[in-house]
């Protein structure tokens, strides 16, 4: 196989082997790390070790970084624990960026602790990776991301938070109506939202309260009222109501909670008017 490489002065044919050979021993470091991102274009297993090797021992970040997300485009499983070794250990933060998407490319339990372990990264890009990669993996994370919660570290329940509603597993919503009642306002915030987007009615009561709270902050209170339009739940048609006509003026809150409030009052006329028609053709 032959792949073409642009450059400005000339258009050039190289074959994998050649590839290999650039990546190994080209002094230039932008051939090596232009040879790491094709190989992980072609798609070709025989890459893997030469590109692991490259990310282990590489002194150059660049090359390092498009050897892990040539490996995350590979999708083999032997590359997991190179790349955690990578978000672990490598001193360069992009670095550490791309073995986090990349092993959420890859998925599996394996990687979900050592992703985990990232929401305290120092740097942001690379925790903010991270918590994409675990709403990538998906369900398997769920477990770990509950015991996140408990983090002394804002930031990582913050990301905790929004990955869990993400995710969508049932499981984490008992712990979120306890996130409600954080000292940082940011992981409020993510806590109404994910309740919405978990859709679970087990919520309701805690996000009425929340949006009741006239000590709480406006924004946490309008998303616990958007939340509660996403429920669609009868109960909340009455706070809602109150809050709007306490309201002299529609404000951002009291906009969303009217929202809410018709989207309530929309979802319970048609359940009523399918019940009727069911009723009827009985």
């Amino acid at each position: 196989m032959t792949i073409s490489v642009n450059s400005r002065k000339k258009q050039a044919k190289k074959s994998f082997d050649e590839l290999l050979v650039d990546l190994k021993t080209s002094n230039s470091e932008k051939v090596r790390y232009n040879a790491a991102r094709i190989l992980g274009e072609i798609g070709d297993a025989n890459a893997v070790e030469p590109l692991i090797d490259v990310l282990k021992n590489d002194r150059n970040g660049s090359v390092r970084l498009y050897a892990a997300r040539a490996l995350g485009e590979l999708g083999e499983v032997s590359a997991t624990r190179p790349l955690i070794e990578s978000l672990r250990e490598d001193r360069n933060v992009d670095v550490r960026v791309r073995a986090a998407r990349a092993l959420g490319r890859l998925g599996g339990s394996e990687v979900v602790e050592p992703l985990v372990e990232a929401l305290n990264d120092e740097n942001p890009q690379v925790c903010m990776t991270a918590t994409d990669a675990l709403i990538e993996i998906g369900d398997v994370a769920t477990d770990a991301l509950i015991l996140s919660l408990d983090s002394p570290k804002v930031n990582v329940r913050c990301d905790a938070t929004r990955a869990l509603g993400e995710i969508g597993n049932h499981k984490a919503v008992d712990k979120i109506i306890t996130m409600l009642k954080d000292e940082w306002v940011n992981v409020r915030i993510y806590a109404v939202t994910s309740l919405g987007k978990l859709n679970d009615v087990k919520a309701v009561p805690a996000l009425i309260e929340v949006m009741k709270n006239e000590q709480e902050n406006e924004l946490v209170r309008a998303g616990a009222a958007a939340a509660l339009g996403v429920l669609r739940d009868q109960r909340a048609l009455l706070p809602l109501r109150e809050l709007i006509m306490k309201a002299e003026e529609l404000g951002e809150l009291e906009d969303t909670a009217l929202k809410s409030f018709k989207k309530i009052m929309a979802a319970n006329w048609k359940g009523s008017q399918e019940a009727a028609a069911k009723k009827t053709m009985a």
